[in-house]
């Protein structure tokens, strides 16, 4: 049954829901808890008890729930509801925003994540706008914290001269006719930083992105590669340009300050993952294509630094490469609808043909292959040996090294159990320990009385095997159903 979002809102809102004969995990413990009933009122989790009736009122919705496990809304801490999955970032007439936003929000509300912490794409200030359209319930879709554009310096990775390298006049106009306005700020120096840093603060971002050291193009150390890339448009500019030291701690210095946290993309590498640990950065962004070192995860430890490793992302990205069926299977089509299917295959072929020729492709594939063997799995268990928190976060929306569709953690989830995690420590890191780095512990994260009323019902419990995270009957977010199996938007 197809219902428009705002019937579908208005149809499951609820002031005051109650919940009964529920299996609770809160993911403050990994005890379940059977038997219980919550209550939520006005969005907010008003009275949790062990059997029991609560009080009931005119307009009280009750649903009994034998034999199903709730758990705290998820939340995904690395996605880009602008995009689609694909490279899609040039093709902005390709279907109208407002509609690429509403599905990415459905299918990423459908599979349980209640919140996520957006990331920079070509539209960083547009996030503003729709995400009060969320708040609003004028669009179904997770409660979401927006960093709009990311600070990086000339040249580098987000940097918009490294997609547009032309004088300043011209650029002007490029971003405006595809809509890119928004994708960086460059900065040269400390002061600009910080500047940067105190006018996104006063445009309403809830957290700043930014880029650790090293280069967007580590092949080029190899001077065959770097005459290709050369030879392919690129400068010396773009090749050897890098985030410093010094104005990475300056980001997070004027951050601290300003009650802004700090998301750091990590550039390939394990060099500059360091050097952003040492910057004083909240979080590091992806997995690094090399094994860090004891000295860095203890420092993690010690400095509180989180880490969201993406690594679904890359696993995925050499499955589809490797396997091209996988690609047009049904599943697939829903996610990535046209025109974006199409467009992805074409991008698609263009790696794989580009791996053929032994190209920048080729070499990448070969890192993803040690990747999956080696660098993840070691990286990943010297983290979990050393208490490093973890946070879930699959870069939904990305093209290039990933083509990761919208709805995905739970696979990155799974991707965490397969290397050594336990079931409840994977679930907490889509829940508590996201909760505290985007620094909203006291109202998300875990089902506690007072905290808001973000629970997803699940069929079967999670702790027995992480994949039943799948196996979704309800979300409800603030309260309110904003996704039924039995009557799917």
């Amino acid at each position: 049954m197809k219902q428009r979002g705002s019937e579908y809102m208005e149809k499951y809102k609820s002031n005051h829901l109650i919940l009964k004969d529920v299996s609770l995990i809160d993911c403050n413990t990994d005890h379940v808890q059977k038997n219980m009933t919550i209550s939520i009122r006005n969005g907010i989790i008003e009275k949790i008890i062990k059997e029991g009736e609560l009080e009931t009122f005119e307009d009280t919705k009750v649903i009994t729930l034998t034999g199903k496990t709730v758990i705290p809304g998820l939340i995904d801490s690395h996605v880009h509801l602008f995009q689609s999955g694909v490279d899609d970032f040039m093709k902005p007439y390709a279907e109208k925003l407002i509609k690429k936003f509403k599905r990415n929000c459905w299918l990423t509300i459908r599979s349980g994540v209640t919140t996520v912490r957006n990331m920079p794409g070509g539209r960083g200030y547009k996030i503003f706008k729709y995400k009060e359209k969320v708040n609003k319930g004028e669009i179904i879709g997770p409660r979401i914290l927006a960093s709009g554009p990311a600070i990086s310096v000339p040249y580098s990775y987000f940097s918009i001269l490294a997609y547009l390298p032309f004088n300043s006049f011209v650029r002007f106009f490029i971003e405006r006719l595809f809509r890119i306005r928004g994708l960086s700020i460059d900065v040269n120096n400390e002061r600009e930083a910080k500047e940067v840093v105190r006018r996104l603060k006063r445009e309403g971002v809830d957290f700043i992105k930014t880029i650790t050291p090293g280069s967007n193009y580590p092949y080029a150390e190899d001077e065959n590669m770097k005459l290709e890339l050369l030879t392919k448009g690129l400068k010396n500019e773009h090749l050897e340009a890098s985030m410093q030291p010094r104005i990475l701690r300056a980001i997070s210095e004027e951050a601290n300050k300003l009650d802004l946290k700090v998301a750091c993309h990590n550039i390939y590498g394990t060099e500059g993952f360091s050097e952003a640990v040492k910057a004083g950065v909240d979080s590091i962004e992806h997995s690094p294509m090399g094994l860090l070192s004891e000295e860095i995860f203890n420092l993690m430890k010690e400095k509180e630094v989180y880490w969201v490793p993406t690594a679904h992302a890359i696993y995925n990205w050499k499955n589809i490469i490797d396997n091209p069926d996988i690609y047009e299977t049904e599943e697939m089509k829903e996610l990535v609808p046209e025109p974006f299917h199409s467009f992805g295959k074409k991008c698609l072929q263009k790696v794989r043909d580009d791996i053929e020729n032994g190209g920048f492709w080729s070499k990448f594939h070969n890192d993803v292959e040690i990747f999956k063997h080696e660098y993840f799995p070691v990286n990943i268990s010297k983290a979990i040996e050393k208490g490093v928190k973890i946070v879930a976060g699959v870069d939904c929306g990305a093209g290039g090294a990933g083509y990761i569709p919208h709805g995905q953690l739970h696979k990155e989830l799974e991707l965490y159990v397969v290397n050594g995690m336990g079931e409840f420590d994977a679930l907490q890191t889509a829940t508590k320990n996201a909760a505290e780095l985007l620094g909203k512990i006291d109202e998300l994260g875990t089902i506690e009385e007072g905290k808001v009323g973000d629970i997803v019902v699940l069929d079967s419990d999670p702790l027995k095997n992480i994949c039943n995270l799948k196996r979704i009957n309800l979300v409800i977010k603030e309260g309110n159903i904003v996704f039924n199996k039995k009557e799917p938007f």
